[in-house]
Protein backbone atom coordinates (compact mmCIF):
# COMPACT_ATOMS: atom_id res chain seq x y z
CA UNK A 1 0.00 0.00 0.00
CA UNK A 2 2.81 2.21 0.64
CA UNK A 3 4.71 2.26 -2.42
CA UNK A 4 1.03 2.45 -4.47
CA UNK A 5 0.42 5.74 -2.38
CA UNK A 6 4.03 6.88 -2.97
CA UNK A 7 3.90 6.21 -6.71
CA UNK A 8 -0.12 8.04 -7.20
CA UNK A 9 0.88 10.98 -5.54
CA UNK A 10 4.90 11.18 -7.30
CA UNK A 11 2.30 10.83 -10.34
CA UNK A 12 0.61 13.82 -9.28
CA UNK A 13 3.08 15.74 -8.79
CA UNK A 14 4.56 15.45 -12.49
CA UNK A 15 1.09 16.43 -13.92
CA UNK A 16 1.12 19.46 -11.56
CA UNK A 17 4.92 20.67 -12.06
CA UNK A 18 4.63 20.75 -16.05
CA UNK A 19 1.48 22.84 -15.34
CA UNK A 20 3.11 25.23 -12.98
CA UNK A 21 6.60 25.43 -15.91
CA UNK A 22 4.24 26.24 -18.41
CA UNK A 23 2.52 28.97 -15.69
CA UNK A 24 6.24 30.40 -14.76
CA UNK A 25 7.03 30.76 -18.49
CA UNK A 26 3.42 32.88 -19.24
CA UNK A 27 4.01 34.82 -15.96
CA UNK A 28 7.29 36.18 -16.89
CA UNK A 29 6.21 37.10 -20.75
CA UNK A 30 2.99 38.57 -19.91
CA UNK A 31 4.17 40.68 -17.11
CA UNK A 32 7.06 42.10 -18.73
CA UNK A 33 4.62 42.49 -22.04
CA UNK A 34 2.40 44.38 -20.33
CA UNK A 35 4.98 46.70 -18.24
CA UNK A 36 7.82 46.33 -19.98
CA UNK A 37 10.05 47.14 -17.04
CA UNK A 38 12.41 44.54 -15.59
CA UNK A 39 11.53 45.53 -12.19
CA UNK A 40 7.84 44.64 -11.94
CA UNK A 41 8.87 40.97 -13.80
CA UNK A 42 11.57 41.50 -11.15
CA UNK A 43 9.02 41.70 -7.96
CA UNK A 44 6.63 39.35 -9.31
CA UNK A 45 9.34 36.55 -9.54
CA UNK A 46 10.38 37.44 -6.21
CA UNK A 47 7.20 37.12 -4.60
CA UNK A 48 6.82 33.45 -4.18
CA UNK A 49 10.90 33.23 -3.60
CA UNK A 50 10.89 35.33 -0.73
CA UNK A 51 7.43 33.40 0.85
CA UNK A 52 8.31 29.99 0.15
CA UNK A 53 11.36 30.72 2.05
CA UNK A 54 11.17 33.40 4.51
CA UNK A 55 7.80 32.06 5.80
CA UNK A 56 8.25 28.24 5.48
CA UNK A 57 9.04 27.32 9.38
CA UNK A 58 5.98 29.02 10.06
CA UNK A 59 4.59 26.89 6.71
CA UNK A 60 6.05 23.52 8.12
CA UNK A 61 4.66 24.26 12.00
CA UNK A 62 0.92 24.39 10.38
CA UNK A 63 1.76 21.26 8.47
CA UNK A 64 2.73 18.83 10.70
CA UNK A 65 -0.45 19.96 13.23
CA UNK A 66 -2.95 17.77 10.67
CA UNK A 67 -2.26 14.79 8.62
CA UNK A 68 0.38 14.54 5.54
CA UNK A 69 -2.40 13.57 3.14
CA UNK A 70 -4.87 16.25 4.38
CA UNK A 71 -2.32 18.64 4.16
CA UNK A 72 -1.10 17.74 0.14
CA UNK A 73 -4.13 17.42 -1.27
CA UNK A 74 -5.21 21.12 0.52
CA UNK A 75 -2.30 22.76 -0.63
CA UNK A 76 -2.78 21.31 -4.35
CA UNK A 77 -6.54 22.79 -4.30
CA UNK A 78 -5.23 25.89 -2.84
CA UNK A 79 -2.55 26.37 -5.55
CA UNK A 80 -5.27 25.48 -8.33
CA UNK A 81 -7.27 28.44 -6.87
CA UNK A 82 -4.51 30.96 -7.15
CA UNK A 83 -3.66 29.58 -10.64
CA UNK A 84 -7.48 30.23 -11.54
CA UNK A 85 -7.13 34.05 -9.63
CA UNK A 86 -4.48 34.39 -12.46
CA UNK A 87 -6.39 32.95 -14.88
CA UNK A 88 -8.77 35.92 -14.20
CA UNK A 89 -6.27 38.46 -14.12
CA UNK A 90 -4.41 37.87 -17.07
CA UNK A 91 -7.64 38.39 -19.11
CA UNK A 92 -7.15 42.05 -19.02
CA UNK A 93 -3.74 41.96 -17.95
CA UNK A 94 -2.09 45.80 -17.32
CA UNK A 95 0.05 47.70 -15.03
CA UNK A 96 -2.63 48.42 -12.69
CA UNK A 97 -2.86 44.64 -12.08
CA UNK A 98 0.99 43.86 -11.44
CA UNK A 99 -0.11 44.47 -7.41
CA UNK A 100 -2.94 41.58 -7.34
CA UNK A 101 -0.55 39.61 -9.39
CA UNK A 102 2.34 39.83 -6.57
CA UNK A 103 -0.04 39.26 -3.87
CA UNK A 104 -1.31 35.93 -5.34
CA UNK A 105 1.84 34.76 -6.42
CA UNK A 106 3.32 35.51 -2.77
CA UNK A 107 0.30 33.46 -1.04
CA UNK A 108 1.07 30.59 -3.53
CA UNK A 109 4.68 30.54 -2.27
CA UNK A 110 3.62 29.90 0.95
CA UNK A 111 1.25 27.64 0.25
CA UNK A 112 3.87 25.40 -2.24
CA UNK A 113 6.44 25.51 0.79
CA UNK A 114 3.64 24.01 3.06
CA UNK A 115 3.47 21.55 0.44
CA UNK A 116 6.98 20.71 -0.38
CA UNK A 117 7.83 20.21 3.37
CA UNK A 118 4.53 18.30 3.55
CA UNK A 119 6.06 15.63 0.53
CA UNK A 120 8.94 15.37 2.12
CA UNK A 121 8.40 14.52 5.36
CA UNK A 122 5.60 11.82 3.59
CA UNK A 123 8.35 9.78 1.97
CA UNK A 124 9.68 8.54 5.72
CA UNK A 125 5.87 7.43 6.12
CA UNK A 126 5.71 5.72 2.65
CA UNK A 127 9.21 4.05 2.45
CA UNK A 128 10.86 1.62 5.07
CA UNK A 129 13.85 1.83 3.17
CA UNK A 130 16.76 1.89 5.80
CA UNK A 131 18.80 4.52 3.54
CA UNK A 132 16.36 6.74 1.59
CA UNK A 133 19.08 8.30 -1.07
CA UNK A 134 17.45 5.81 -3.84
CA UNK A 135 14.49 6.71 -3.04
CA UNK A 136 15.36 10.65 -3.13
CA UNK A 137 17.16 10.44 -6.59
CA UNK A 138 13.50 8.71 -7.95
CA UNK A 139 11.82 11.22 -6.14
CA UNK A 140 14.40 14.37 -7.73
CA UNK A 141 13.99 12.76 -10.89
CA UNK A 142 10.77 12.43 -11.23
CA UNK A 143 10.20 15.98 -9.88
CA UNK A 144 12.70 17.36 -12.86
CA UNK A 145 10.84 15.68 -16.08
CA UNK A 146 8.51 18.65 -16.11
CA UNK A 147 11.82 20.42 -16.47
CA UNK A 148 11.91 20.54 -20.57
CA UNK A 149 7.87 19.56 -21.20
CA UNK A 150 6.68 22.87 -18.70
CA UNK A 151 8.25 26.17 -20.44
CA UNK A 152 7.72 24.31 -24.15
CA UNK A 153 4.13 24.18 -23.36
CA UNK A 154 3.56 26.96 -21.69
CA UNK A 155 5.15 28.77 -24.83
CA UNK A 156 2.86 26.81 -27.32
CA UNK A 157 -0.12 28.01 -25.70
CA UNK A 158 0.98 31.43 -24.54
CA UNK A 159 2.12 31.88 -28.04
CA UNK A 160 -1.11 30.10 -30.09
CA UNK A 161 -3.50 31.24 -27.41
CA UNK A 162 -3.09 33.22 -24.66
CA UNK A 163 -1.96 33.28 -21.19
CA UNK A 164 -4.97 32.92 -19.34
CA UNK A 165 -5.56 29.28 -20.97
CA UNK A 166 -2.21 28.47 -19.36
CA UNK A 167 -3.11 29.48 -15.78
CA UNK A 168 -6.50 27.49 -16.84
CA UNK A 169 -4.21 24.44 -17.28
CA UNK A 170 -2.33 25.00 -14.28
CA UNK A 171 -5.24 24.94 -12.23
CA UNK A 172 -6.41 21.50 -14.11
CA UNK A 173 -2.82 20.22 -13.01
CA UNK A 174 -2.98 20.94 -9.80
CA UNK A 175 -6.27 19.49 -8.81
CA UNK A 176 -5.54 16.28 -10.91
CA UNK A 177 -2.78 16.12 -8.65
CA UNK A 178 -5.19 16.53 -5.99
CA UNK A 179 -7.55 13.75 -7.36
CA UNK A 180 -4.68 11.47 -6.95
CA UNK A 181 -3.50 12.38 -3.59
CA UNK A 182 -7.04 11.78 -2.50
CA UNK A 183 -6.65 8.08 -4.25
CA UNK A 184 -3.59 7.14 -2.64
CA UNK A 185 -4.32 5.92 1.00
CA UNK A 186 -2.01 5.64 3.81
CA UNK A 187 -1.99 6.53 8.00
CA UNK A 188 -0.93 9.84 7.23
CA UNK A 189 -1.87 11.30 11.07
CA UNK A 190 0.85 12.81 12.83
CA UNK A 191 2.08 10.97 16.15
CA UNK A 192 2.29 11.43 19.49
CA UNK A 193 -0.25 13.59 21.52
CA UNK A 194 -2.56 16.45 20.00
CA UNK A 195 -0.60 19.84 20.60
CA UNK A 196 -2.16 23.16 20.33
CA UNK A 197 -1.57 25.17 17.11
CA UNK A 198 1.30 27.40 17.63
CA UNK A 199 2.80 28.45 14.33
CA UNK A 200 5.18 30.75 15.71
CA UNK A 201 6.02 28.79 18.85
CA UNK A 202 6.42 25.72 16.25
CA UNK A 203 8.31 27.73 13.91
CA UNK A 204 11.14 28.65 16.46
CA UNK A 205 11.06 25.16 18.14
CA UNK A 206 11.90 23.83 14.17
CA UNK A 207 14.85 26.52 14.69
CA UNK A 208 15.99 25.26 17.61
CA UNK A 209 15.50 21.81 17.23
CA UNK A 210 18.54 22.34 13.78
CA UNK A 211 20.72 24.75 16.01
CA UNK A 212 21.13 23.34 19.19
CA UNK A 213 22.77 19.78 17.65
CA UNK A 214 26.16 20.50 16.50
CA UNK A 215 25.92 17.79 13.64
CA UNK A 216 22.90 19.65 12.47
CA UNK A 217 24.42 22.80 13.04
CA UNK A 218 27.44 22.84 11.76
CA UNK A 219 25.88 21.00 7.85
CA UNK A 220 23.12 23.75 8.06
CA UNK A 221 26.25 26.22 7.87
CA UNK A 222 27.68 24.70 5.34
CA UNK A 223 25.05 24.63 3.13
CA UNK A 224 23.91 28.07 4.28
CA UNK A 225 27.53 29.33 2.85
CA UNK A 226 27.46 27.52 -0.15
CA UNK A 227 23.91 28.66 -1.33
CA UNK A 228 25.43 31.98 -0.72
CA UNK A 229 28.07 31.18 -2.74
CA UNK A 230 25.37 29.47 -4.89
CA UNK A 231 23.31 32.26 -5.38
CA UNK A 232 26.02 35.42 -6.02
CA UNK A 233 26.91 33.72 -9.19
CA UNK A 234 22.60 33.21 -10.32
CA UNK A 235 22.60 36.48 -12.36
CA UNK A 236 26.70 36.99 -12.76
CA UNK A 237 26.86 33.55 -14.61
CA UNK A 238 24.23 34.54 -17.27
CA UNK A 239 25.71 37.96 -18.13
CA UNK A 240 28.87 35.65 -18.56
CA UNK A 241 27.38 33.66 -20.71
CA UNK A 242 25.74 36.49 -22.51
CA UNK A 243 28.80 38.58 -22.58
CA UNK A 244 31.57 36.45 -23.21
CA UNK A 245 31.24 35.03 -26.61
CA UNK A 246 29.30 35.53 -30.43
CA UNK A 247 25.23 34.19 -30.26
CA UNK A 248 24.38 35.11 -26.72
CA UNK A 249 21.11 34.14 -26.89
CA UNK A 250 21.78 30.51 -28.42
CA UNK A 251 24.57 29.86 -26.24
CA UNK A 252 22.27 30.56 -22.91
CA UNK A 253 19.56 28.52 -24.42
CA UNK A 254 22.38 25.78 -24.84
CA UNK A 255 23.80 26.62 -21.07
CA UNK A 256 20.42 26.08 -19.75
CA UNK A 257 18.88 23.05 -21.81
CA UNK A 258 22.67 20.95 -20.86
CA UNK A 259 21.76 22.42 -17.52
CA UNK A 260 18.26 20.95 -17.24
CA UNK A 261 19.45 17.53 -18.67
CA UNK A 262 22.17 17.13 -15.72
CA UNK A 263 19.58 17.51 -13.06
CA UNK A 264 18.03 14.30 -14.86
CA UNK A 265 21.04 12.70 -14.98
CA UNK A 266 22.79 12.99 -11.54
CA UNK A 267 18.96 11.99 -10.07
CA UNK A 268 19.48 8.65 -12.24
CA UNK A 269 22.99 8.30 -11.13
CA UNK A 270 21.94 9.05 -7.85
CA UNK A 271 19.88 5.80 -7.92
CA UNK A 272 22.15 3.69 -9.63
CA UNK A 273 25.00 4.93 -6.89
CA UNK A 274 22.87 4.75 -3.51
CA UNK A 275 24.41 1.96 -1.58
CA UNK A 276 27.51 1.51 -3.09
CA UNK A 277 29.23 5.38 -2.16
CA UNK A 278 29.31 6.81 1.15
CA UNK A 279 26.74 9.20 1.70
CA UNK A 280 29.83 11.66 2.78
CA UNK A 281 31.49 11.45 -0.19
CA UNK A 282 28.06 12.17 -2.49
CA UNK A 283 27.66 15.30 -0.43
CA UNK A 284 30.91 17.04 0.27
CA UNK A 285 32.25 15.65 -3.45
CA UNK A 286 29.04 16.94 -4.73
CA UNK A 287 29.88 20.59 -3.28
CA UNK A 288 33.49 20.36 -4.57
CA UNK A 289 32.69 19.11 -7.90
CA UNK A 290 30.17 21.30 -8.91
CA UNK A 291 32.47 24.44 -7.86
CA UNK A 292 35.70 23.33 -9.85
CA UNK A 293 33.49 21.88 -13.03
CA UNK A 294 30.81 24.29 -12.89
CA UNK A 295 32.78 27.81 -12.06
CA UNK A 296 36.19 27.09 -12.21
CA UNK A 297 36.59 25.52 -15.08
CA UNK A 298 33.57 26.99 -16.94
CA UNK A 299 35.87 30.48 -16.74
CA UNK A 300 38.89 28.91 -18.02
CA UNK A 301 37.30 28.00 -21.56
CA UNK A 302 35.71 30.31 -24.35
CA UNK A 303 33.58 27.69 -26.27
CA UNK A 304 30.05 27.54 -25.32
CA UNK A 305 29.89 23.99 -25.95
CA UNK A 306 32.40 23.53 -23.00
CA UNK A 307 30.05 25.78 -21.22
CA UNK A 308 27.28 23.87 -21.51
CA UNK A 309 29.22 20.34 -20.20
CA UNK A 310 30.43 22.25 -17.41
CA UNK A 311 26.67 23.11 -16.14
CA UNK A 312 25.20 19.62 -16.99
CA UNK A 313 27.76 18.49 -14.78
CA UNK A 314 27.11 20.89 -12.41
CA UNK A 315 23.86 19.68 -11.65
CA UNK A 316 24.86 16.32 -11.89
CA UNK A 317 27.05 17.50 -8.89
CA UNK A 318 23.84 19.26 -7.31
CA UNK A 319 21.67 16.21 -7.49
CA UNK A 320 24.31 13.81 -6.10
CA UNK A 321 24.73 16.21 -2.77
CA UNK A 322 20.93 16.80 -2.00
CA UNK A 323 19.24 13.62 -2.37
CA UNK A 324 21.54 12.10 0.37
CA UNK A 325 21.35 15.06 2.18
CA UNK A 326 17.79 15.21 2.08
CA UNK A 327 17.64 11.62 3.43
CA UNK A 328 19.73 12.20 6.36
CA UNK A 329 17.53 14.62 7.31
CA UNK A 330 14.31 12.45 6.74
CA UNK A 331 15.62 9.23 8.83
CA UNK A 332 17.13 11.22 11.48
CA UNK A 333 14.24 13.82 12.35
CA UNK A 334 11.21 11.89 14.25
CA UNK A 335 8.01 12.29 11.56
CA UNK A 336 5.76 14.09 13.58
CA UNK A 337 8.15 17.20 13.73
CA UNK A 338 9.50 16.62 10.25
CA UNK A 339 7.14 19.58 8.62
CA UNK A 340 8.70 22.44 11.07
CA UNK A 341 11.69 21.26 11.15
CA UNK A 342 12.44 20.94 7.01
CA UNK A 343 10.97 24.91 7.27
CA UNK A 344 13.25 25.51 9.48
CA UNK A 345 15.44 24.02 7.58
CA UNK A 346 15.03 25.98 3.91
CA UNK A 347 15.09 28.98 6.13
CA UNK A 348 18.09 28.53 7.74
CA UNK A 349 19.81 26.82 4.53
CA UNK A 350 18.15 29.27 1.60
CA UNK A 351 17.68 32.44 3.57
CA UNK A 352 21.01 33.99 2.47
CA UNK A 353 19.99 33.03 -1.40
CA UNK A 354 17.84 36.17 -2.41
CA UNK A 355 20.44 38.78 -0.78
CA UNK A 356 22.82 36.98 -2.49
CA UNK A 357 21.85 37.07 -5.90
CA UNK A 358 21.22 40.92 -5.67
CA UNK A 359 24.59 41.20 -4.09
CA UNK A 360 26.34 39.27 -6.77
CA UNK A 361 24.90 41.54 -9.49
CA UNK A 362 25.88 44.36 -7.49
CA UNK A 363 29.63 43.32 -7.28
CA UNK A 364 29.57 42.63 -10.96
CA UNK A 365 28.78 46.07 -12.05
CA UNK A 366 30.68 47.82 -9.92
CA UNK A 367 33.60 46.31 -8.60
CA UNK A 368 34.81 42.72 -10.58
CA UNK A 369 34.55 41.42 -14.04
CA UNK A 370 31.56 38.24 -13.82
CA UNK A 371 34.71 35.73 -15.01
CA UNK A 372 36.78 36.98 -11.64
CA UNK A 373 33.53 36.72 -9.52
CA UNK A 374 32.63 33.02 -10.80
CA UNK A 375 36.36 32.12 -10.07
CA UNK A 376 36.42 33.43 -6.97
CA UNK A 377 32.78 31.53 -6.13
CA UNK A 378 34.33 28.89 -7.31
CA UNK A 379 37.24 28.24 -5.21
CA UNK A 380 34.57 28.94 -2.20
CA UNK A 381 32.36 26.42 -3.01
CA UNK A 382 35.07 23.76 -3.52
CA UNK A 383 36.75 25.03 0.21
CA UNK A 384 33.24 23.92 1.58
CA UNK A 385 33.56 20.62 -0.20
CA UNK A 386 36.49 19.91 0.95
CA UNK A 387 35.17 21.01 4.81
CA UNK A 388 32.01 18.44 4.22
CA UNK A 389 34.73 15.62 3.18
CA UNK A 390 36.73 16.64 6.23
CA UNK A 391 33.93 17.13 8.82
CA UNK A 392 32.73 15.12 11.03
CA UNK A 393 29.35 16.06 11.44
CA UNK A 394 28.54 14.51 7.55
CA UNK A 395 30.21 11.09 9.10
CA UNK A 396 28.07 10.91 11.94
CA UNK A 397 25.01 11.53 10.34
CA UNK A 398 25.51 9.67 7.10
CA UNK A 399 25.47 6.61 8.76
CA UNK A 400 21.50 5.29 8.13
CA UNK A 401 20.07 4.78 11.56
CA UNK A 402 20.01 1.19 12.85
CA UNK A 403 16.02 0.86 13.29
CA UNK A 404 14.30 1.66 10.45
CA UNK A 405 10.01 2.20 11.07
CA UNK A 406 7.78 1.06 8.81
CA UNK A 407 5.92 2.61 5.70
CA UNK A 408 2.22 3.10 7.16
CA UNK A 409 -0.51 1.11 5.56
Amino acid sequence: MGRRAFALLWSGQVVSLTGSGAATFALSTAVYAATGQAAALALVLAAKFVTSIYLAPLAGAVADHFPRRGVIITCDVALACCALVLAALATSLTPGVIGAIIAVVALSGLVDAALSVSLSASVRQLRGEADLTKVNGMVSFVENLPAFAGPVLGAAVYSFASPSLVFLFDAVSFTVAACLALAARWDSAPAGPKRPLRPFAGAAAGVRYVLRDRRFRRLQLSFAWNNFFNGMGAAVLTAFVLTAAENPEWNLALYTIASSAGLLLGASAVVLLAGRVPRRFLIGGGVLVGGLVGRVALVATALPWAWAVSGCARNIAVQMTNAPLTAIWQERVPQERQGTVFGARRLLGQGPYPVAVLLGGLLTDHLVSAATLLLLLGVAEIVVGLALLAGRAVAELSEAPAETPAPSR
